[in-house]
């Protein structure tokens, strides 16, 4: 409820400047589409539809606004919408890129892999060579996966998700040490949170070093909680064992 308040406020902030004069309307336009984007990452996809929608009646020709819609119907899993938005970003000369990922994005998330693959092979981003690599560790292909990660990685260094998907498939690969570089890797960046941790924490016990799986989880995690994924890695390794 917090988040929604203050993102309401900045949207009467950013509204109130539209009789600014004749550059107005095109400041608006953008800072409504940083609002809907921050609204859509802290999880509020419906609340950023409704910011996309007023760029739109400002400016129905913005592409961009129309690929923000297609993000946060996928978010929604309303899928058919999210198509429909893409095929308008395109009418309007949208980024082609972004089109193909989340067109290829789509398509995975209704199960078809062979198209996702196409649509992904097309787009020359990041996003769309991290999903790549995702399909080749889903296929069991780790050392073609990890290549993708890795050509993510020197494109966008900050990049966090393909760290931890490199990290997560050089686990697959029993390759612990190289694992834990990456992992590490990703906890030094600035969007790293408890899933990256506790990934890290996995590995390190995978790995047999239960002290300093035991120090990462206690970052997020303590009591009964933090004895739970200590019991659970040292079921892992059991079973690993067997």
């Amino acid at each position: 409820m917090k988040k929604f308040l203050k993102l309401s406020l900045i949207a009467l902030l950013i509204t109130g400047c539209a009789t600014d004069g004749p550059k107005a309307p095109k400041k608006t336009t953008d800072s409504l589409l940083k609002v809907a984007a921050m609204a859509r990452k802290t999880g509020n996809s419906e609340t950023s539809i409704n910011f996309y929608n007023k760029v739109i009646k400002m400016d129905p020709k913005n592409a961009k606004a129309y690929l923000g819609m297609a993000e946060a119907y996928i978010d929604l899993k309303l899928l058919d919408a999210a198509l429909e938005y893409i095929k308008k970003a395109e009418a309007n000369g949208g980024d082609k890129n972004k089109a193909h990922y989340l067109k290829g994005k789509v398509h995975l998330l209704l199960g078809n892999i062979e198209k996702a693959e196409r649509e992904f092979h097309q787009s020359k981003s990041v996003d769309a060579l991290n999903a790549l690599g995702a399909i080749c560790d889903n296929k069991g292909d780790h050392r073609k996966a990890q290549q993708y990660y890795k050509q993510v990685i020197a494109k966008s260094p900050e990049y966090i998700d393909a760290y931890n998907n490199l990290g997560l498939s050089l686990m697959l690969s029993n390759k612990y040490k190289d694992a834990i570089f990456y992992l590490e890797s990703a906890c030094t960046l600035p969007d790293a949170g408890v899933v990256n941790r506790s990934n890290l924490a996995l590995v390190y016990g995978l790995s047999g070093n239960f002290n300093r799986a035991r120090e990462i989880y206690s970052k997020d995690f303590e009591g009964q909680e933090l004895e739970q994924k200590i019991a659970y890695l040292q079921d892992l390794i059991a079973a690993k064992r067997k």
